[in-house]
């Protein structure tokens, strides 16, 4: 039996990979395109050129249609954050886009007061503006930090990332916090060595937007 196709755009050559790798560990076949070549490229575009990066998203998409793939994931929160999804929904319309976004829109009812770590301001925004409007009474703490993602795409060990930057200080308890989102797709991979030093219950959207996926 072939195994369903999935389209993975994401922001840098190391996110795509993580999350093509994320799919096919979960039994499909996964084909990964990135926006930009590192960080620093993909940070100028969201923020200065955010509807060129709206046109690539669409050119990778309508790709994918032209090769039979018909699910894409956006895996990246950032680059969901800057573009115009909307308007790629609209015009790809044959087929069906999930971003982290649509399952921060589920996660937001099950929450009285979160941490949501991202990796720059612009998404925390993008990410805080989606849990207010799914849920107006949500209490949200929000951290950007782009030298750790800077530090996962160099490939520096989980547990020296965690060091030199001090996230178990950072996270250790936080304001009675009921958990800590990770609002970056690089993030995951701190998530195993991060969760062994602080109690607060780390989330990782991936599986929530998978499941969204599913369910088309």
């Amino acid at each position: 039996m072939q195994r369903k196709k999935i389209g993975v755009i994401a922001g840098t050559p190391v996110d795509t990979r993580m999350g093509t790798d994320f799919i096919a560990k979960r039994g499909y076949e996964a084909i990964g395109v990135p926006t930009a070549s590192c960080p620093e490229e993909q940070n100028l575009l969201q923020f200065l050129n955010p509807s060129a990066l709206t046109e690539k998203v669409k050119d990778a998409i309508q790709n994918f249609e032209q090769n039979s793939i018909f699910s894409t994931i956006i895996y990246c929160n950032s680059l969901s954050s800057a573009i115009d999804v909307d308007n790629i929904k609209k015009t790809c319309n044959q087929s069906r886009v999930v971003t982290p976004l649509d399952a921060y829109a589920v996660m937001a009812l099950r929450y009285k007061r979160i941490m949501i770590w991202a990796a720059n301001g612009q998404c925390l925004s993008g990410i805080e503006k989606i849990f207010y409007e799914k849920n107006g009474l949500i209490e949200i703490i929000g951290v950007s930090m782009l030298p750790v993602i800077k530090a996962i795409e160099a490939r520096m060990a989980p547990e020296k990332i965690i060091e030199l930057l001090n996230l178990t200080g950072i996270f250790r308890e936080r304001l009675c916090c009921e958990a800590l989102v990770l609002g970056c797709t690089h993030l995951p991979y701190l998530k195993e060595s991060l969760q062994k030093k602080i109690s607060l219950p780390i989330i990782d959207p991936a599986e929530e937007i998978l499941r969204i996926l599913e369910e088309e």
